[in-house]
């Protein structure tokens, strides 16, 4: 039966937000009305593609059979009628349309004759409309249907971190004008899924051009989906209200188009980060004028990069080109300016001195070269500044460590040729980095120790040369100090003992001579301990076995005498552990094959006495062995056959004798990568079959 129409005055708009979709008659005016003869009619002309809802099994048609054996009573010719119809209808077929009634991780009060305004993730406005629908990180698994177009008053559309809503966006999306926020990030969209929710190929036109209608839109955010192709910023321009635009990790390659200077001037945030984005800076950013946070980068700072910038010849691919554009320097409301890991070339713009406003500068991994302009390292309001991995330099930029508002300032990897500051005013540091800036010359010096706030100091591979400061032990909020590859002389100084913080400490390749300070028991937190190739002293402290969160010990290549300590126990997280090349003496105890973390064991060239204790067949994670140039003496374990991630065995230049255990050669599931023994002639005093060397 077809619709009929009647002739009546009816109210179009309800309390100034709604129009029904079925009717777009000016407030006041008298015309006739459809009149439905049923729900299933008013949907069907209304809200889903013709046979959907009739169709056994689809999530419109499931949706609807709920409707009508929750709220059967709903009468479509009136205006309320038709907004309970439209908004229960539309979250039904959302529930069953993404995997609802089995995957969803709380479903309360869904489907229930309740009104949606107390369903979990429904918020409505005091007349009963849904003006927010928000199931962030609920196990969303499916499309986003068109009936979504039912929530006409909505202005908040919050499914992000659900990672498998798939496929395209609605193009029904474009008629809920009423938006303000869509929040779409950490999903799968612009991708069609297999039923395990694994990405199996990318989708056309993800993003529909209706979304140009979104006149009130103030936020969208399509961050880490599968949207790809080229940049199309003029479905973007007509959203003249826009403020925040995120697409960072997605699929989006070719070059930034040139009208990127006609998005809505409202924008404040543009991230185009974690994509393939070829090409050169358009010079038109410099029109965005409002813009407090840009974001270019080849990868997201929190994420693996997708792949590298540069190919197998050192050509650049898949990343931003050419030079930075001075007319960023219009942008004088930025505060947050990202580049890095692209393969900009050139110098620093003096004109980003412009920008006074501006808090984090992240150019690292580039091909910047030259020295940093005054006008940028004059910027005082800078909060975190990283231009490691570049071609900068000679001079250090010094102002950058009298700036009290720096937070974390990386400088590492560049071609600087200077002296390490001996002055600092940075009482709100966190991290500082001058890693392989082998040409940093000077000493570390004792006005260190006013740098009360500093977390991380990595000075690894500079040209320091200087003893360590007593004073280094005031930093009692340091957890990583790594000055391996540097030029230290003189002890350790057990003030380091004081910083409980530590978490680690790399002093490798240096010139330290003295004793390993027991008084390290103190750092509780402590998790790596590399002192490696030095002229340390004296014997392995047995306080070490006190570090239950250690993970890794290197007290390899010094000058160490005396036995092995029994005391290791407490060592119950290590993971490495190497003695190579000291002088330690007595045999290896057989407590060490109580640390069921162990993986690596290195006791090469000392002299280590006694058997090997069949004890360490226990350590099932050992992937390498190495005790190699000692004066072990007996059988190789039987045990040893169950070590079944080993890949490396080292017992050469030994006393050992007797026949290497058939169950080693044939470990599984690989077989040793490296297995040498004294096999080398027919007099060898130990027989081998399946070595791959014979010392």
């Amino acid at each position: 039966m077809a619709p009929q129409q009647i002739g009546t005055p009816i109210p179009t708009v309800f309390s100034g937000e709604f129009i029904s979709p079925a009717m777009s008659i000016p407030q006041g005016s008298m015309a006739p009305i459809i009149q439905w003869t049923s729900i299933e009619e008013y949907l069907t002309e209304t809200l889903t593609d013709d046979g959907l809802l009739q169709q056994i099994g689809t999530p419109q048609n499931l949706a609807y059979t709920r409707l009508m054996a929750t709220n059967p009573g709903l009468d479509p010719n009136t205006l309320q009628g038709q907004i309970d119809i439209s908004q229960r209808y539309s979250l039904n077929s959302i529930y069953y349309s993404t995997s609802g009634p089995s995957m969803w991780f709380s479903r309360e009060n869904w489907l229930s004759v309740e009104s949606p305004c107390g369903w979990f993730g429904v918020t409505c406005d005091s007349n009963g409309f849904v003006v927010e629908f928000s199931l962030r990180e609920n196990d969303l698994f499916g499309t986003l249907p068109s009936e979504i177009r039912g929530l006409s008053a909505l202005r908040v559309l919050d499914l992000g971190d659900n990672f498998s809503i798939y496929g395209r966006i609605p193009q029904s999306i474009g008629q809920l004008t009423k938006l303000r926020s869509i929040i779409l990030d950490a999903n799968s969209l612009g991708a069609e899924l297999d039923n395990s929710g694994t990405p199996v190929s990318l989708v056309s036109n993800a993003v529909p051009e209706e979304i140009m209608n979104l006149e009130n839109l103030v936020t969208l955010n399509l961050e880490t989906n599968f949207f790809g192709g080229q940049l199309a910023f003029n479905l973007i321009s007509p959203l003249t209200n826009l403020e925040s635009l995120n697409l960072r990790l997605n699929y989006f390659t070719g070059a930034i188009p040139s009208n990127v200077g006609e998005l809505p001037k409202s924008l404040l945030i543009l991230d185009l980060s974690g994509n393939t984005l070829t090409g050169t800076l358009p010079t038109e950013f410099g029109l965005l004028t409002q813009l407090q946070e840009l974001r270019v980068a080849q990868s997201d700072a929190s994420a693996v990069p997708k792949g590298t910038c540069i190919d197998a010849n050192s050509n650049p691919k898949g990343c931003i080109t050419g030079t930075i554009p001075s007319q960023l320097g219009f942008l004088t409301n930025l505060k947050v300016l990202w580049l890095f890991e692209n393969h900009l070339q050139g110098v620093l713009p003096t004109e980003l001195g412009n920008i006074l406003t501006l808090r984090e500068l992240m150019l690292f991994t580039n091909s910047l070269s030259g020295e940093i302009p005054a006008s940028v390292t004059g910027l005082q309001n800078l909060e975190i500044v990283d231009l490691s991995t570049n071609y900068l330099g000679p001079a250090l930029p010094l102002p950058f460590f009298q700036k009290p508002s720096l937070e974390v300032l990386s400088l590492g990897i560049n071609i600087f040729a200077d002296q390490f500051p001996t002055t600092f005013n940075l009482p709100k540091i966190r991290t500082i980095s001058l890693h392989q800036s082998i040409n940093v010359t000077g000493s570390l010096p004792n006005t260190i120790a006013q740098l009360t706030t500093l977390n991380s100091l990595d000075l690894y591979s500079c040209s320091l040369a200087s003893t360590i400061p007593t004073e280094i032990g005031n930093l009692t909020a340091l957890e990583a100090f790594d000055a391996e590859f540097n030029f230290l002389t003189g002890s350790i100084p057990l003030e380091l003992s004081r910083v409980e913080s530590l978490e680690s400490l790399n002093l490798n390749y240096n010139f330290l001579s003295g004793t390993v300070p027991g008084e390290f028991a103190f750092l509780q937190r402590l998790t790596f301990l590399d002192l490696g190739f030095n002229y340390l002293t004296g014997s392995v402290p047995p306080e070490l076995g006190f570090l239950l969160q250690l993970e890794v010990l290197n007290l390899g290549d010094n000058s160490l005498q005396g036995r092995i300590p029994n005391d290791f126990l407490g060592l119950s997280s290590i993971r490495k552990m190497r003695f190579e090349r000291n002088r330690l003496t007595g045999t290896i105890p057989k407590q060490l094959g109580s640390l069921e973390k162990l993986e690596e064991i290195t006791f090469l060239n000392n002299t280590v006495t006694g058997t090997i204790p069949p004890e360490l067949g226990n350590l099932e994670l050992l992937t390498s062995l190495d005790l190699a140039y000692n004066l072990l003496t007996g059988n190789v374990p039987e045990s040893f056959a169950q070590l079944t991630s080993l890949n490396f065995l080292f017992l050469e230049k030994n006393k050992l004798s007797g026949i290497v255990p058939q169950g080693i050669c044939i470990l599984t599931p690989d077989p040793l990568f490296e297995l040498v023994t004294d096999c080398e002639d027919p007099n060898a005093s130990v027989a081998c079959s399946c070595c791959t060397s014979c010392s």
